[in-house]
């Protein structure tokens, strides 16, 4: 039915003719509230939580784990998604792709780099591949759902809101490394670690990093190659690239750093679970990795308040 008849039908046609099936329907999503998760039976010892994010969703999710574990005693067989398509703002550029070229959430490698970190914790039983194995906590709810207003807020904070019994004290540390010394940390100790990915950066005003110079023989960034090579490049600081062969051994090199310097990333995710001390480039247009909260947390926006936080903290952390 074209316009036209339309409007010919409503001007002859009897007051109680129903119109409804000639309207167009609203597709209806389901949307899913909240769950009390920890009163779902799960039979054995162990659960099973599905997602399919980056690493550092991967870090942050882990406490709401941590404290599930604290509730039903219950170790979280963790079921990762790997070459899960990526959605990034448009322009992202993100390093983690598949064979084709495609963005994605977490790839072969980098499954293999954090698997020995996941699978360290107490509470963990194991970090496996999701291939349609039986699911009794999915944490991808978050993600179209049950709201959580992704990507604002807390990035920690959002299985909270979709769980509510596994909300946990994001100023304190839910991943914890083994008493002993690594041999990475001779590498970082009394170093500063530096990281900056391309993405998830502050544009709203320029920041400069030239500063940095001065304090070269103190540096060592953590990241990729490429990284590594642009930073150097654009601000002229000579530091060294960081060399490790899993995430497990930069945990430890954050363990052994002075404090990290860092953007919204995987690193700033795992220093915080850590509780190492940690100065952020706070991303004006999707702020998900929160300062202030807890001890040696601090953000920045601009240079005044960059140089001076920089130049607080490491006079603090001279003799760490």
């Amino acid at each position: 039915m074209n316009l036209g008849e339309f409007k010919q039908l409503l001007e002859t046609a009897p007051d109680d003719t129903d119109i409804s099936s000639l309207l167009p329907v609203k597709e209806v999503v389901k949307v899913i509230q909240p769950q009390m998760i920890t009163e779902i039976p799960v039979e054995g010892a162990v659960a099973n939580v599905k997602h399919c994010c980056n690493p550092g969703d991967i870090m942050a999710s882990l406490i709401a784990c941590k404290r599930y574990y604290e509730i039903t005693g219950r170790k979280i067989r963790y079921l990762q998604q790997v070459n899960h398509a990526a959605q990034y703002y448009p322009g992202a550029v993100h390093p983690t792709i598949d064979e084709t070229g495609t963005n994605v959430t977490l790839n072969k490698r980098m499954f293999d780099l954090i698997k020995p970190l996941v699978e360290s914790q107490e509470y963990i039983d194991s970090f496996e591949p999701y291939d349609g194995q039986e699911v009794h906590i999915n944490f991808d709810t978050i993600r179209g759902t049950t709201f959580v207003n992704l990507p604002h807020g807390s990035i920690q904070g959002w299985l909270f809101y979709a769980f509510p019994e596994l909300h946990g004290d994001i100023s304190k540390p839910w991943v914890f490394l083994k008493e002993q010394k690594q041999q990475i940390e001779e590498v970082t100790k009394n170093k500063i670690i530096i990281n900056f990915t391309e993405r998830y950066r502050n544009n709203q005003i320029l920041l400069e990093y030239y500063f940095l110079r001065k304090y070269a023989p103190d540096l060592i960034f953590a990241g990729t190659e490429t990284e590594h090579f642009k930073f150097c490049t654009k601000w002229q600081v000579d530091m060294p690239l960081l060399k490790t062969n899993d995430f497990l051994e930069v945990a430890y090199a954050l363990r052994s750093a002075r404090f990290l310097l860092c953007n919204q990333s995987w690193m700033w995710n795992c220093a915080t679970s850590l509780g190492t001390p940690r100065l952020l480039e706070v991303c004006n247009y999707a702020q998900n990795c929160l300062p202030f909260y807890g001890p040696e947390n601090i953000g920045y926006f601009n240079q005044i308040s960059l140089e001076y936080y920089f130049r607080d903290m490491y006079n603090r952390t001279m003799n760490k």
